[in-house]
């Protein structure tokens, strides 16, 4: 019989994330003056350096002890996977921007699906039961599907909201939409999103090999001590984002806009998007700490991140609904999109029934 209360305490708290994550960026749409390397370098700091400097201190006291005793090897790998995961923000922004979100978006998913939750399964492939590995297995793959139909439901929208109506208006009134890239252009933004997709799993990854850090802090604090498998991994990412983030705008002058007048406003928008970006992250891995504990192979960082990543791709696709995202668009392209939720939805089943075969 599987422990049910750590099943939906894990579940409920990969669901805070997803939502967050899902719904991570919105304000990017509401800024005046920063550029998108303003907010992002500064929405980051604020998610990265700030909220878990301040959360360590209070919830975690001796941290830095625990930093210690690993050793600088394991710590220095941690900081790796977080230098990888900044760049993997970094190769996203240019590979959405010469691909378009939709392809860019499915196949950066995919990447991360793929590599997130695998390589955590190989490393324990030993000590999971044939059946739920399989179910596991199976339901990556279910996600994956759902994840391309998404992508292309996305495809489809960008093709029919770029297409000119008979009066040359396009619609959604002054939509811009990326050029279709040809050639070598599309090379490198193909090249960028696969960078990306392997890049990004670099999340999910640091925060694997990262649990000897929570063992060192004692397992007396129960899923507080999960707070300080993200440190390393924090400093790396933002140490990734002030080298090429911020030698961008050092180059372009858009450093400037911190001392403009009148940024106030962009300025606690972006230091919102650092909060949802926390709730998109803490919580995931408190989630993954109860599914860990919900059976014998801990399969968290598996089941809890294939989950996070498909809750948060059903968010952002209802929240695209919400705001008119897809008015306009045919049939098809919306009907796809739901279908694309139903199989999202079906993987998520499955993956869940995994983590309680492996108890």
């Amino acid at each position: 019989m599987y422990d049910r209360a750590n099943i939906a305490w894990g579940f409920g708290y990969i669901l805070l994330a997803a939502v967050a994550g899902g719904a991570f960026g919105l304000q990017y749409r509401v800024m005046r003056r920063y550029t998108v390397e303003n907010t992002s370098l500064l929405s980051m700091f604020f998610a990265t350096i700030v909220v878990p400097l301040i959360a360590v201190q209070v919830m975690l006291p001796g941290w830095t002890d625990a930093i210690r005793a690993v050793g600088l090897r394991q710590n220095l790998l941690i900081f790796a996977f977080g230098f990888g995961w900044g760049l993997g923000a970094i190769t996203y922004a240019y590979g959405f921007n010469i691909l378009g979100m939709a392809l860019a978006a499915a196949i950066i998913k995919g990447i991360t699906i793929t590599i997130g939750s695998g390589w955590p399964l190989v490393r324990r492939w030993a000590e999971v039961e044939p059946l739920p590995k399989t179910v596991t297995i199976g339901g990556l793959a279910v996600l994956l599907v759902g994840t391309l139909l998404a992508g292309w439901a996305g495809i489809l929208r960008e093709r029919e909201l770029s297409r000119p109506r008979l009066d040359g208006v396009r619609p959604e009134d002054e939509l811009s939409t990326v050029p279709k890239p040809t050639g070598s252009m599309f090379a490198i933004g193909l090249v960028m999103v696969l960078l990306s997709g392997g890049l990004s799993s670099c999340a999910n990854l640091g925060y694997d090999y990262a649990a000897t850090l929570e063992q060192a802090m004692g397992e007396q604090l129960y899923w507080k001590a999960t707070l300080i498998r993200w440190m390393p991994m924090y400093w790396g990412g933002i140490t990734a984002l002030f080298i090429f983030m911020g030698g961008g705008m050092i180059r372009n002058g858009a450093w400037r806009n911190y001392f403009a007048p009148g940024t106030g406003r962009d300025l606690l928008i972006a230091c919102s998007m650092g909060a949802v970006h926390v709730l998109a992250q803490i919580p995931y891995g408190i989630g993954a700490y109860y599914l860990d504990r919900a059976g014998k192979a801990e399969l968290g960082t598996t089941v809890g991140w294939g989950v996070n990543i498909g809750m948060a791709l059903i968010v952002a696709s209802a929240i695209g609904f919400a705001t008119g995202e897809w008015r306009g668009v045919s049939a098809r392209a919306a009907n796809t999109l739901r279908l694309g939720i139903l199989v999202l939805l079906g993987a998520i089943g499955l993956l869940a029934y995994a983590n309680s075969l492996a108890t």
